[in-house]
């Protein structure tokens, strides 16, 4: 399957310089046909529900062919043009949107979640007027939710309504066809006239981070962790522990009675997992290059090494690790 009907060489230079590119008839016609008809299947059904998934429109995993090359098609191209490291790549949503027909047509900005480093907009169907708007030039903090508890945790004169009250905006008018290449977690962005808009939208990062399981990848390394777990001793050894791609962060809270502390890592879609400070600096210290033999006797965690190596394999047992085999390099946590 052909993605993409562009070369990444012909729009470098233009994403270097503007942060962002809108190249005109970059999808190909086989990506186009999929989608249409993916988006006339689901229209009826039931679309994505869960943490993390709202908005003024309704959202479907988007299916490639099986015959797609997810390294060849989208990774290797994407990361040339905008300077991802292919060897962390990660497909973090895949999802086709569909506007409603009541979508607010001036509807605030907002920024994706930290796992959509870059966002790759696909138009579908483009009714008129409907269009793009960017920012490409103010309040380019990253957003560093995974969830969408950005725009509750803002106080209100650093809403975007406000921020983004005098900012220059760029306004793209796409068509079917067109691909927009921005990012989506540091850039705020929305779009006008929405309604009846179809669009299919591709996030990337390039620090291991896959929340909502989208990456084909991503269940099978968790299937590779479990079965390493129930394999000889000498497989964990050897195994180079990482953070999981579905983790979230490692939460500190005090209790009201007595403000008892308690540590807890979050995994996306799970119940925390308690873990110690010992167990959460062992934690810190993974750089996803080192096997289990080497990480259990860094002295950065203080654990002995039979401490850590039960450790390792609990938090791997929750979904809080992956073990990687030795020859995959993952990447640390962000």
């Amino acid at each position: 399957m052909n993605v993409f009907d562009f070369s990444w060489r012909d729009y470098h230079d233009a994403y270097a310089r503007d942060g962002w590119v809108h190249i005109r008839g970059g999808a190909s016609p086989e990506t186009l046909t999929i989608a249409r008809e993916a988006a006339a299947k689901v229209a009826a059904e039931q679309p994505l529900h869960g943490t993390g998934i709202k908005g003024a429109k309704e959202q479907f995993l988007f299916e490639f062919a099986n015959s797609m090359d997810y390294g060849r098609e989208l990774f290797d191209p994407l990361a040339a043009l905008t300077g991802l490291d292919r060897a962390a790549m990660t497909l973090s949503e895949r999802h086709i949107k569909m506007y409603d027909a009541d979508a607010d047509p001036r509807p605030n900005a907002h920024k994706d979640r930290l796992s959509s480093a870059i966002a790759v907009g696909i138009s579908v169907e483009v009714p008129a007027g409907s269009h793009l708007v960017l920012y490409p030039l103010d309040d380019r903090f990253v957003n560093p939710f995974l969830s969408t508890g950005l725009r509750d945790s803002l106080e209100p004169d650093h809403l975007p309504e406000h921020v983004l009250r005098h900012a220059a905006e760029v306004e793209v008018h796409d068509a079917p066809g067109d691909v927009v290449v921005f990012p989506g977690s540091s850039m705020w962005h929305l779009r006008r006239n929405a309604a009846g808009t179809v669009n299919i939208y591709l996030k990337f990062n390039d620090f291991d981070s896959d929340p909502l399981g989208e990456d084909p990848s991503t269940h099978e390394r968790r299937a590779a962790t479990l079965s390493t777990l129930q394999a000889n001793p000498g497989a964990i050894a050897t195994a180079i522990p990482t953070i999981s791609r579905r983790f979230d962060s490692v939460d500190r809270s005090y209790g009201r009675d007595r403000w008892v502390e308690s540590l807890a890592a979050i995994v996306w879609g799970q119940p925390p997992v308690p873990i110690s400070d010992a167990e959460f600096a062992l934690l810190q210290s993974l750089r996803g290059d080192e096997p289990v033999s080497s990480v259990v006797h860094s002295p950065e965690h203080g654990l002995d090494a039979g401490t850590a190596a039960r450790a390792i394999e609990r938090l791997s047992a929750r979904g809080v690790l992956d073990l990687v085999s030795g020859g995959v390099a993952a990447a640390p946590a962000r």
